[in-house]
């Protein structure tokens, strides 16, 4: 940056001096067109004059100049021998020109016009004195120091630039190899240029993206230990009591089987839960979408869900009205699947005799699914996360479950480009919504 401001600013310095120091006088005090004009009586225009002028400039600096008409009439003169607006004779230019001088050298030439020729007389110093010489050299001396200046500056730059970046390239190869040691809780700080800064900045965003992972692998862990134990323990409990004896009259050896078959059941459906799980999150679980009809599909569903709710003393209501030919791509064990955890959560979460209601309907290009309760409801503060896998509400911390259904019908959800969204209030139950973008079949149409 420092370079393209002092760059453009030393050239610009250099050119100034260069000028106003070694800028000799050149031709450019020959009179203008309109000064001769009485002299040249409209025998030269102001394009030949012109010419005759560039001519001097380019052939004759720094010399003194006579330049006659064809017919010898002075126009224009630095020569003192000749006056100009006088005419000088033939006699005289030749013997000028052919005259010896040691100091001086006179050129004649001639410039051909329209209407006939100009002649120009020039007084050479000859040889070149040392005036000359110091004119030449000095600015070619400038000009070289310019360059040799510029050449240094250009390397120093460089060399500044090259240890930035290389002095960066090492802080984050340093940082690189610190995070993937485990030390998740480095900041990366890399100065230099754009790109440097973006590469520090996404370092720092894949620090916190494995700082979160980890994590949440630890949840993950804490998780599956804290509710896989419950039912361990109680399983060992009961039958240690029945080794030591202590469950001895037939009675409370039947007692004491039955909760550890229901807690071995409690403790095979997390198993699965979490299996389940782990199949979708890895993608082990591979979906095979087919469009399928939405009305037939929710309405046998909900008489499955039905009979469920009835096993577990609740009550199913299903409001599926929908008009036929509405169909949308998705995997039915997938679907099943989140539907399903939505229905047991609502069975789950109610007391005995609750009223659950399925209900979908038509808008516009999608349908609504829509599962409620009167149950309950969730509190404010647990919304935000009923969809966080292994998260559990206050209100469900003695449930059944590893905090598993709703993540996973969120990731069904986002897999098929649908929506899902709750809303809850205490007191007066909770409803869930999904929605589900649709076509009509174009064969059945």
């Amino acid at each position: 940056m420092i370079g393209l401001v002092l760059v453009p600013q030393l050239i610009i310095i250099t050119n100034i001096v260069s000028h106003r120091l070694f800028d000799v006088g050149k031709t450019s005090d020959l009179p203008i067109y309109e000064d001769i004009l009485a002299l040249l009586n409209d025998r030269i225009s102001i394009r030949d004059w012109e010419s005759i002028v560039r001519l001097a400039a380019i052939s004759w600096n720094n010399a003194e100049l006579t330049i006659f008409r064809d017919d010898y009439l002075v126009l224009y003169s630095t020569i003192h021998e000749f006056a100009p607006g006088a005419f000088a004779t033939r006699e005289a230019v030749l013997s000028m020109v052919g005259g010896e001088c040691q100091q001086y050298t006179h050129v004649f030439g001639s410039v051909v016009l329209e209407d006939g020729r100009v002649y120009i007389l020039a007084k050479v110093t000859s040889p070149p004195d040392r005036s000359e010489l110091f004119r030449f050299f000095i600015p070619a001396l400038l000009a070289f120091l310019f360059f040799i200046v510029l050449a240094i500056f250009a390397a120093c730059m460089s060399i500044i630039i090259v240890r930035t970046i290389t002095g960066s390239v090492r802080v984050l190869e340093d940082a690189t190899r610190r995070i993937a040691g485990g030390e998740l809780d480095l900041n990366v700080d890399a100065k230099g240029n754009n790109e440097i800064t973006s590469l520090a900045n996404s370092l720092n965003r894949m620090r916190n993206a494995l700082k979160e992972d980890a994590l949440r692998r630890s949840r993950l862990i804490m998780g599956i230990t804290h509710d896989l134990k419950t039912p361990l323990t109680l399983i060992k409990g009961y039958a240690e009591a029945i080794e030591d004896g202590i469950a001895d009259d037939p009675a409370s050896r039947t007692e004491a089987t039955e909760i550890i078959i229901a807690k071995t059941d409690q403790l095979e459906g997390m198993i699965n839960d979490l299996l389940n799980y782990v199949r979708i999150e890895t993608g082990e679980w591979r979906a095979k979408l087919e469009d399928v009809d939405l009305s037939a599909f929710l309405q046998n569903m909900a008489n499955v869900f039905r009979n469920d709710a009835e096993l577990l003393q609740h009550t199913l209501v299903h409001d599926i009205n929908l008009p036929k030919n509405v169909f949308a791509p998705m995997d039915k064990r997938l679907a099943l699947r989140a539907f399903e955890n939505l229905a047991h959560n609502a069975v789950r979460h109610t007391p005995n005799g609750s009223v659950i209601r399925i209900s979908a309907v038509k808008v516009e290009n999608a349908v609504e699914l829509t599962v409620s309760d009167n149950g309950p409801g969730i509190n404010k503060k647990d919304l935000p996360h009923v969809f966080e896998m292994f998260y559990r509400s206050s209100s469900s911390r003695r449930e059944q479950g590893m905090g598993l259904g709703l993540a996973v019908v969120k990731w069904v959800a986002d897999y098929h480009g649908w929506s899902v969204s709750v809303s809850s209030e205490r007191g007066e139950g909770t409803c869930f919504v999904v929605c589900i973008p649709v076509s009509h079949n174009p064969v059945l149409s």
